[in-house]
Order: C-alpha cells, then sequence, then structure tokens
C-alpha cells in the first residue's frame, strides 16, 4: 500500500499517533495527581524515583 504524502487527510489531529499518545500521557498524568499531590511530586518525578529504586534493587 502507497501513502500520498501530499494527501492533507494526513495531516488531521485523528490520523496523528504522537497526538494520541499525547492526550492518553495526559490521562495518565491526571489520574495520578491526586494521590501524588499529597507527596508533593509530580509525575515525572514520580517515574524517576521508581527508575532509582529499580536501579538500587539490582546494584
Amino acid at each position: 500500500m502507497q501513502v500520498d504524502k501530499n494527501d492533507p487527510e494526513l495531516l488531521r489531529l485523528d490520523k496523528q499517533l504522537c497526538f494520541a499518545l499525547y492526550a492518553c500521557s495526559r490521562e495518565i498524568i491526571k489520574a495520578y495527581k491526586p494521590i501524588l499531590d499529597p507527596l508533593d511530586l509530580t509525575y515525572t518525578e514520580y517515574v524517576v524515583l521508581l527508575a532509582l529504586w529499580e536501579r538500587t534493587k539490582f546494584l
């Protein structure tokens, strides 16, 4: 199957994987917010802590 790179339909947001991933990540962050707010952590900080804890577990 060949894709026409000049087709304006390809530029629609509903055709963009990056937009779908962005929307999904926003929902995940929103779901974690009530849990992380009392700890004064952002979702990014939480993920970093998880990575550090995992790494120290294997050292």
